[in-house]
């Protein structure tokens, strides 16, 4: 009878859950044929994304983004977020269980443009659904990651899912359709104006110096012993980069398909033309403990350990030391998370920034 009783409480306990959910997007869906009766609010929209196509009226209020790149734009469009998904855990590095309650150290790089303290929904690549249930948002927005869960997650509000954010020219697409999803479109042109802004002034101050040094390669890795990718042309980095006057140097010999090509260490003299190199790391180990009683935390990790790995290979590798970019002092180390993970006009701004402090 014992096993029974417990067995009949699951059921009872799972229907409930069930209900609840149920519910919430039975109130939902009440509440917004509510406010789209009235014909101020009667603005229905339908985008086209990567999985689906997704209609949405009224206007959002309570956003939930679950990449730092989605985040960027969100705020790049003058939006701060509900509801949050970070892109990793780091073993030992403290992180809010319940809220951003603290931004600026909690959020790397884009934390103190973020003035709510969002809910953190879990990891970004598998956030929580009873976190998101409970949190009612109007709208979702996820990576391509996030396409196993999209049958879930539109149950909770409209989903939306957009392509690879490397590739060059996506994120102004993404932004575009998120500043409709929003009701605000033309702060998508602004926000793409500040980001050619930007870059052009960039062009402006480094013009001397790439004139002397005009070839760049921009290389992404943990260490020098795993596998080493080298960032193509034809993605959002190539282009601000291009943008800025410098050539992108790959290997002539690979036609890649995606933005990136994967090299070991011994192909690396085939890159051997470049004057400057960008290395990015993205390691997520750190040999010390973060916890909530100290000063340091995910922003600070982000900022000074994770490209740690990666010089410290580099350094004391006999390849690498014998490019020209190395004899030459040329070679420049940095977060994959800031270069290659924000993807959008307050990345590149702060990527912009960093590169004038290693270049100038």
């Amino acid at each position: 009878m014992l096993t029974i009783s417990k067995t009949l409480k699951l059921i009872f306990l799972s229907l409930i859950t069930s209900l609840m959910i149920v519910a919430c997007s039975a109130s939902d869906t009440t509440v917004q044929q509510t406010s789209n009766s009235n014909p101020s609010n009667n603005d229905c929209r339908t985008i086209e994304h990567a999985v689906d196509t997704t209609e949405i009226c009224g206007k959002p209020e309570k956003i939930v983004v679950l990449s730092p790149h989605y985040l960027d734009l969100l705020l790049s469009l003058g939006y701060q977020p509900t509801g949050y998904g970070f892109p990793y855990a780091a073993p030992g590095v403290f992180q809010p269980e319940d809220r951003f309650n603290n931004p600026s150290q909690q959020i790397p790089y884009l934390g103190e443009k973020v003035t709510t303290q969002p809910v953190n929904v879990g990891l970004g690549g598998e956030p929580s659904l009873e976190k998101l249930a409970a949190l009612k948002p109007d709208v979702i927005f996820g990576e391509i990651r996030n396409k196993g869960s999209y049958d879930l997650l539109k149950q909770i509000a409209p989903t939306f899912i957009w392509g690879v954010r490397t590739v060059g020219g996506q994120w102004q697409e993404t932004i575009k359709d998120m500043a409709k999803i929003l009701g605000d479109e033309e702060k998508a042109e602004q926000a793409i104006a500040t980001h050619q802004k930007a870059i052009d002034q960039a062009r402006q101050d480094l013009a001397s110096v790439v004139e002397k040094s005009p070839k760049l390669l921009l290389l992404g890795m943990n260490n020098l012993q795993d596998q080493v990718i080298v960032i193509q042309p034809n993605t959002y980095l190539g282009e601000v980069m291009q943008g800025v006057g410098f050539e992108i140097v790959s290997l002539p010999s690979v036609k890649a398909k995606g933005p990136s090509i994967p090299i070991s260490v011994e192909a690396l003299p085939q890159l051997n033309e470049a004057d400057i190199i960008i290395v990015m790391g993205y390691s997520q180990d750190t040999d010390e403990t973060i916890d909530s009683s100290s000063e340091k935390s995910l922003d600070s990790f982000v900022k000074t350990s994770q490209s740690k790995p990666a010089q410290q290979s580099w350094q004391n590798n006999q390849i690498a030391n014998g490019l020209e970019a190395s004899q030459n002092d040329r070679v420049y180390f940095t977060t994959y998370h800031l270069w290659n993970g924000l993807n959008g006009p307050n990345g590149t701004q702060l990527i912009l920034e960093e590169l004038r402090d290693f270049l100038l």
